[in-house]
C-alpha cells in the first residue's frame, strides 16, 4: 500500500501516531528531565579544545587540586610528611598573578569605620551599595544649585515612597533609613546644613573651591596620600566627592564654564537579590523631573534579571506568532489548517528537546537554543505555503482524478523543494559544530534536528491535516453552512467571510503583480538587476574586509540587555566614567602585565564533555615526568636563563623564592656551609645525583614556607607532590607585555612566546619534553575561534548547499548560479549588520553562520520551479518559476521579516539581535533570489536538457516492456503550474528522463475531448516566433474562437493576427486569420 493511499483513505491514523510520538515526547522530557536553566546566560561561551583552552583547564586542574600541608586535596606545594604550621594565606583567585597589580590607592584603616562626623552617613560609599547615576536632562553642568536640588527632590518623591525601598533600606540606630551618598548630601555634610535641599548658592560655591584645591593632588597618583592637605585626605568627603561621586572628567581642566556630566548616588540599599523587586517597582517608574534623570543603574542583578526578561520577552514572540497565525488563516482560509500548522512547529521543536536532551544525552541547553523558536516560524511558514500551493494547483487540474492521486502529485512536487530547503538550512546549522564554543556547537546541533523534525511533520501531519479538512471539516466547519449566510448576519458570517474576501483581494492583487508585472521587470530589467546586485555584493566583501570591516570584540564585557537599557547604559558608558570603577577594574579583572606560566607534569588534554560547561574533566598527570635526572636539572637551568633573556621577560625587583625554584634552590640552599651531616650544602656538585635532588628540594621546600616573605597561594609558582612524590612544576615570570583587549597585540604575544616554548622543548631531556605555556589569554581564546571558525563554518555550509542544490537539481549551471545568488545575500547581508555596528561576537557568529541556511531557501524555491517547468525555453521557464513559487515564497520572506519587526522592542539583546538579522536577511535573499538569480538563469540559464545530468536506469531487469509516456502532450489550464500552455514537442525525449520534467499532472489519454493545441506547421512559417506561439493559452474548450498571445522577440504584438479553428476531434488549430 502507498504512502499517498495511507493518506487518502486513513489520516486520522497518520495525525494519531504523531499525536503519540508528540505526547511521550512531551511527558518524558516533564516528567524526567530538569528545567533549562537560564540563570547564566554566559554559561558555554568559552572555547573548548582549542590548544589554548586545554592548557589553560590543565594549568586550572592542577591549582584547583593544590593544597596547603594540612589541607586535603590531590597534591601539595610542600612534602606530605611536613609537619610545620601553616599561616593563612592571602586570598587570590585561580588566574590572579598578584605581582602585577598596581593599585591607585589603597583605603586608609578609617573608612573601614562610619564617617568621623557623627549622625549623617551611616558608611562610606561602597560597591557593594546599589547605586544609581543622574544627568542633566538639558546637557548643563549638573554642578547648579537647580540640578542638585532636583537630584534630592528625584530620589525623595522617586525612589525613597518606593515600597521596596523602605522595607529594604539600611537604619541607623534609631531605626530610621540612612542618608543616600549623594553630591547633594555631601554638600550639606560639608556646609553643616541638615539636608541637601537647604544648601545656598554660597555653599555650592564654598565646596567648589575646596574640590579645586585638592584635585590636583587627587589626579598625582605618585603622592603620598598621607601628605596631602587635611581637607583632601582620602577619609574626607572631599575626597570622597571626586572618587566616588562625580565623574572623571570633573575639574580635569582648568576650562570654563564648569561641566559636570554625571553624578552618582550611593543608595542605602544592599547590592543583590532583595533588589530584584525593587527594580521591577523602578522600571515602570520615570527616575526624573524636567531637570534630572536617572539614566544609569548598578544593582548589581543584571544577570539575576536575564530570567525574567527572558520569559516577559515571550510577549513579543507571541506577537508574532499572531501575525502568523493571521496570515496562514488568510492565506489558507481554515482555522482547522492554521491551528495544525501551529501544532506542527511546536511539535518539532518538544520533539527535538527530547532527542537533544534524552537520545544525544547533552545535559547543557543554552538559552541561545530558544532562538529556534523564531528561526522555525519562519522556515514552519515558508514550507506550509509551498505545500498549500501545489496542493491547491494540483487540485485545480482538470484531470487531477482520485484524492489519492493529488496527494501523490502534491507529495511529488512540494517535497522536492521542502526537502532541499530543510536538508540544506539543518545543513547549515549544522555546520556550525566546528565551532569550538560549547554553546554554538549545542545550538547547531538543537536547531538543525528541529529543522529536520519539521520537515517529518510536514510530510505526515500537514498532508493528513490537509485531507482530513477537504473531506470532513468542510461538513463540520460552521463556515460551510448555508444558514449563515440569510440575511441575518451573525458573528459566524463575519468570521468567515472576512478571510475569504481579503483572500480573494490580496489574490486578485497578487495575481497582477506575480504573474504579470513582475515577470516584466525581472526579464526586461534583468541586465540592470545583475549589475546591481554584483556591485552591492562586492560593496559587501569591501565593507567585510576592508572598511569600515567586521570586527572582533574589544571588551569582554557581556551585554545582555538592549544598549539603551540603564544596565547596560551603565556597564558601557559609566564604568570609564568613574575613579572607582576605574580602580576595580584594573585590579580585578585583569593583570597589568601578562604572566608567562609554563607547567610540567600534566597532560594537556581537555577529557571532559566539550558539550557541558560544567564538565570540564579531571586532573590527568604525566608519569613520564621526572625533573630530578642530571639532565633535566642541566636543562631547567638553562630554561631559566634562556628565559630571562627573551624579549619578553620583565624583570621584577625583590625575593621570589618559587618563580624558577630551581635557581633559588642551587643558589641560597645548595650553597650553604656543610655544619651538618647532609649532602644539601655547597660539597654537592651540580648536577645532583637522584636520590640528593629530591631530598634537598624537599628540605629546600619546608624551609621556605616558614620565611615570612614565603606567600602561599594555590597557584604559586615551584613544584607539586603527589604522596611525597614530585609530580609537577610550575614555572613562572612576568613579561613586559600589558595585558589588551586587542587581537593583533595579543596574538602577536601569544605566538612569539609559543614558539621560543616550542624551541626550548626541542632540546628538551625526554622527561621534560611535555611542558606547556599559558597566560591570560582566555578572551584571546574566544577572539582567535570566533576568527577562525565562523570562515570555516560558512565554507562548509556553502559546500553543503552546492552538494544537495546539485543533487536534488542534477543541473550544474542552476546549482553554480544559486551559489553565487547566495553569496551575493551573504555579503549584502553581513556587510549591512557591520554598518550598524554589530561585531563578531558570539551571537553574531552563529547568525552569520546560518545566514547560509536561511538565503539558500528562496534560490532553492525557484531553481527547482525552473528545473520542473516543462518548457524548455529560458524565459518560459523563468516566467514559470514566477508563477509557480513567488507568491508563496513572497508571503514566507514577508512573515518572517515582520516577526523579526516584532521583535525589536524586546528587552533581551538576543532577541533584538535575531530580528534585525531576519529582517535583514528576509530582504536580502529575497531580492537576490527574484532578481537576480532569476536574471541570471533568463541570460545563461540551461535551456533543454543542456548542463542536466540523470540518476542511472535501474529498469533494465524488469521483464514488463517499460511504459514509455508521452510527455508532448498534457492538458493546461489557467491554474496549471507550468506559465506554457501549448503543446511542447519533444521528440528526443526518452525513457531514462526523471518525472521532474513532467508537468503537475500527467495527460490521461482516455479522458474526454478537451482543448488541445496542436502545432500544425512551425510557427516561423506563419510569421510567428516559436515563443509567442508557446505563450498562448486556451481560456475555456467551447469551441468558440480565441485570441490570445504574447509579445515577440521583436517587440511587436501579434494578438490580432490570429485565431483558432476548432476541429471535429476537438483539437484546436492556431492559424494565422489570412489562412483561415
Amino acid at each position: 500500500m502507498s504512502y499517498s493511499r495511507i493518506l487518502a483513505h486513513y489520516p486520522y491514523v497518520v495525525i494519531a501516531l504523531v499525536s503519540v510520538l508528540a505526547v511521550t515526547c512531551l511527558v518524558v522530557s516533564i516528567t524526567v528531565g530538569k528545567t533549562p536553566d537560564f540563570s547564566d546566560p554566559k554559561a558555554g561561551f568559552e572555547p573548548r579544545g582549542t590548544d589554548i583552552g586545554q592548557n589553560y583547564l590543565a594549568w586550572k586542574h592542577l591549582v584547583d587540586n593544590t593544597g596547603g600541608p594540612h589541607e586535603d586535596t590531590l597534591l601539595s606545594t610542600f612534602p606530605v610528611t611536613q609537619q610545620t604550621k601553616t599561616t593563612v594565606p592571602p586570598v587570590y583567585t585561580v588566574s590572579s598573578h598578584p605581582e602585577s597589580y598596581t593599585y591607585r590607592e589603597n583605603e586608609s584603616e578609617s573608612d573601614a569605620a562610619p564617617h568621623s562626623i557623627e549622625g549623617f552617613f551611616c558608611d562610606i560609599p561602597r560597591k557593594e551599595y546599589a547605586h544609581v547615576v543622574f544627568r542633566s536632562i538639558s546637557g548643563r553642568s549638573l554642578f547648579t544649585l537647580e540640578n542638585i536640588k532636583s537630584i534630592c527632590m528625584v530620589e525623595e518623591d522617586k525612589l525613597r515612597t518606593l515600597p521596596d525601598f523602605s522595607r529594604s533600606c539600611i537604619t541607623t540606630r534609631n531605626g530610621s533609613c540612612c542618608k543616600s551618598w549623594s553630591l547633594g548630601n555631601y554638600i550639606a555634610l560639608l556646609t553643616n546644613r541638615k539636608s541637601c535641599l537647604d544648601i545656598t548658592q554660597m555653599d555650592l560655591d564654598d565646596v567648589l573651591q575646596s574640590l579645586k584645591r585638592c584635585v590636583e593632588y587627587y589626579k598625582n597618583f605618585t603622592l603620598n596620600a598621607n601628605s596631602w592637605p587635611e581637607e583632601c585626605q582620602t577619609n574626607k568627603p572631599v575626597y570622597k566627592i571626586l572618587h566616588f561621586i562625580t565623574d572623571a572628567d570633573f575639574l580635569r581642566r582648568d576650562e570654563e564654564p564648569l561641566l559636570l556630566k554625571y553624578a552618582m548616588t550611593f543608595l542605602p540599599l544592599a547590592s543583590g537579590n532583595n533588589m530584584v523587586d525593587m527594580y521591577k517597582q523602578i522600571e515602570v517608574e520615570y527616575l526624573g523631573d524636567n531637570q534630572t534623570e536617572v539614566f544609569a543603574i548598578d544593582f548589581g542583578i543584571k544577570l539575576m534579571l536575564f530570567d525574567y526578561y527572558l520569559l516577559a520577552d515571550t510577549v513579543w514572540l507571541g506577537v508574532a506568532v499572531a501575525l502568523v497565525l493571521i496570515t496562514m488563516w488568510i492565506y489558507t482560509s481554515s482555522f482547522f489548517l492554521t491551528f495544525m500548522t501551529v501544532l506542527a512547529m511546536l511539535m518539532s521543536l518538544e520533539i527535538a528537546y527530547f532527542l537533544y536532551m534524552y537520545i544525544f544525552e547533552i545535559p547543557f541547553f543554552p538559552f541561545m537554543n530558544l532562538l529556534t523558536v523564531v528561526m522555525i516560524i519562519g522556515i514552519g511558514t515558508d514550507d506550509v505555503f509551498i505545500y498549500c500551493r501545489v496542493w491547491n494547483l494540483a487540485k485545480s487540474e482538470k484531470n487531477n482524478g482520485t484524492l489519492k492521486k493529488i496527494i501523490s502529485d502534491t507529495l511529488k512536487h512540494a517535497t522536492l523543494s521542502m526537502l532541499v530547503t530543510s536538508f540544506t538550512t539543518a545543513s547549515a546549522f549544522y555546520a556550525s559544530y566546528v565551532s569550538n564554543i560549547t554553546a554554538v556547537k549545542c545550538f547547531a546541533i538543537y536547531a538543525g534536528t528541529t529543522v529536520l523534525i519539521h520537515f517529518f511533520l510536514m510530510v505526515t501531519w500537514i498532508p493528513a491535516a490537509i485531507v482530513i479538512h477537504d473531506k470532513w471539516w468542510s461538513n463540520l466547519c460552521v463556515c460551510y453552512s448555508p444558514d449563515i449566510y440569510t440575511p441575518r448576519k451573525t458573528v459566524w458570517y463575519y468570521l468567515c467571510k472576512i478571510p475569504y474576501k481579503v483572500y480573494h483581494l490580496i489574490s486578485d492583487w497578487s495575481a497582477i503583480f506575480f504573474e504579470k508585472l513582475l515577470p516584466c521587470i525581472v526579464i526586461k530589467l534583468r541586465f540592470v538587476w545583475i549589475l546591481l546586485y554584483v556591485s552591492l555584493g562586492i560593496g559587501g566583501v569591501i565593507i567585510i574586509f576592508y572598511r569600515p570591516k567586521l570586527k572582533l570584540p574589544i571588551t569582554d564585557r557581556f551585554q545582555v540587555f538592549s544598549a539603551n537599557h540603564p544596565f547596560e547604559v551603565y556597564d558601557s558608558q559609566i564604568k570609564s566614567s568613574f575613579w572607582f570603577e576605574r580602580d576595580t577594574q584594573t585590579t580585578n579583572n585583569y593583570p597589568t602585565t601578562l604572566p608567562l606560566t609554563f607547567v610540567w607534569g600534566v597532560n594537556p588534554k581537555d577529557n571532559g564533555n566539550q558539550l557541558n560547561p560544567k564538565d570540564t574533566g579531571k586532573l590527568v598527570l604525566n608519569e613520564s615526568f621526572n625533573m630530578a635526572s642530571k639532565d633535566a636539572q642541566k636543562w631547567l637551568v638553562k630554561f631559566c636563563q634562556h628565559l630571562r633573556l627573551a624579549k619578553f621577560y620583565k624583570w621584577s625587583s625583590g625575593i621570589q623564592y618559587t618563580d624558577c625554584f630551581i635557581e633559588k634552590f642551587r643558589s641560597i640552599y645548595m650553597a650553604q656551609e656543610c655544619t651538618r651531616n647532609t649532602a644539601c650544602c655547597k660539597d654537592s656538585i651540580f648536577p645532583y645525583n637522584e636520590a640528593t635532588f629530591t631530598k634537598c628540594v624537599n628540605e629546600y621546600m619546608t624551609t621556605i614556607s616558614h620565611d615570612p616573605l614565603y606567600a602561599y597561594y594555590k597557584s604559586v609558582p615551584g613544584p607539586r607532590y603527589l604522596k611525597g612524590n614530585m609530580t609537577a612544576l610550575i614555572v613562572e615570570f612576568y613579561s613586559n607585555v600589558p595585558f589588551s583587549f586587542s587581537y593583533q597585540e595579543m596574538h602577536a604575544f601569544y605566538q612569539q612566546v609559543n614558539k621560543w616554548m616550542r624551541n626550548e622543548l626541542a632540546s628538551a631531556p625526554p622527561s621534560m619534553r611535555h611542558g606547556f605555556f599559558t597566560s591570560e589569554l582566555q578572551f584571546y581564546d574566544l577572539q582567535d575561534s570566533l576568527a577562525r571558525g565562523v570562515p570555516v563554518t560558512l565554507v562548509v555550509a556553502v559546500a553543503i548547499v552546492a552538494l544537495v542544490m546539485f543533487l536534488m537539481t542534477l543541473n550544474i549551471l542552476i546549482s553554480i548560479y544559486a551559489i553565487a545568488s547566495i553569496a551575493c545575500a551573504i555579503f549584502m547581508t553581513i556587510g549591512i549588520l557591520v554598518l550598524i555596528g554589530w561585531e563578531l561576537n558570539i551571537l553574531e557568529s552563529v547568525t552569520v553562520s546560518i545566514a547560509v541556511g536561511l538565503s539558500v531557501d528562496f534560490v532553492l524555491h525557484f531553481g527547482v520551479a525552473y528545473r520542473l517547468s516543462p518548457d524548455l525555453d529560458r524565459e518560459t521557464r523563468v516566467i514559470c518559476a514566477i508563477k509557480r513559487v513567488t507568491q508563496p515564497v513572497t508571503l514566507a520572506a514577508l512573515t518572517t521579516f515582520l516577526a523579526g519587526v516584532l521583535m525589536m522592542p524586546s528587552t533581551v539583546l538576543a532577541y533584538r539581535q535575531l530580528g534585525t538579522f531576519l529582517m535583514v536577511i528576509m530582504a536580502t535573499s529575497w531580492l537576490c533570489a527574484t532578481f537576480f538569480f532569476l536574471s541570471i538563469l533568463r541570460i545563461v540559464g540551461p535551456q533543454g536538457g543542456f548542463g542536466q545530468f540523470h540518476w542511472p536506469n535501474f529498469d533494465c531487469c524488469t521483464r514488463a516492456p517499460h511504459q514509455r509516456v508521452d510527455k508532448t502532450k498534457y492538458h493546461t489550464s489557467d491554474t496549471t503550474v507550468s506559465s506554457s500552455g501549448t503543446t511542447q514537442t519533444n521528440p528526443v525525449s526518452t525513457s531514462s528522463e526523471t518525472t521532474e520534467l513532467e508537468p503537475l499532472t500527467e495527460a490521461v489519454i482516455e479522458q474526454p475531448p478537451r482543448t488541445t493545441w496542436i502545432q500544425t506547421s512551425p510557427p516561423e512559417m506563419h510569421g510567428f516566433t516559436r515563443q509567442q506561439c508557446s505563450d498562448m493559452v486556451a481560456i475555456t474548450n467551447n469551441g468558440a474562437n480565441h485570441k490570445t498571445g504574447s509579445v515577440g522577440d521583436n517587440g511587436t504584438h501579434n494578438v490580432n493576427q490570429m485565431i483558432d479553428k476548432k476541429e471535429p476531434n476537438g483539437n484546436h488549430i492556431w492559424k494565422p486569420r489570412e489562412a483561415v
